[in-house]
């Protein structure tokens, strides 16, 4: 009689333990679905990122060229009025910046 419940306690062990081994079998896959989901959230937000970066990039890029065409056809609009004015205006810089030349080369 002892040894029948003393089976009965080790079948009900090994049943706990063998349950207990599936239970850790599925936690450990449920954990690395969670951890794949977490990834590919983390690679979805982070490829957002660059994408969103990169569109602002390419806006300012655009805008700084579209600055840069405005300035230029403005500085031409005023060669074209004032041709004497903006050449006497250039030697002046080149005046200016030779004597500073000057000035560093003296030291």
């Amino acid at each position: 009689m002892a040894d029948e419940r003393l089976q009965q306690e080790i079948d009900s062990i090994r049943a706990d333990v063998a349950q207990l081994g599936q239970d850790i079998t599925e936690l450990t896959r449920v954990i690395r679905n969670l951890g794949e989901a977490k990834v590919d959230d983390i690679k979805g937000s982070v490829n957002a990122g660059i994408d969103n970066a990169s569109e602002e990039l390419l806006r300012r890029v655009e805008a700084a060229r579209e600055k840069g065409r405005k300035v230029s056809g403005d500085f031409e609009e005023t060669v074209r009025k004032y041709p004497l004015g903006s050449l006497l205006g250039a030697f002046g810089v080149g005046i200016i910046i030779t004597q500073l030349m000057n000035i560093g080369g003296r030291h």
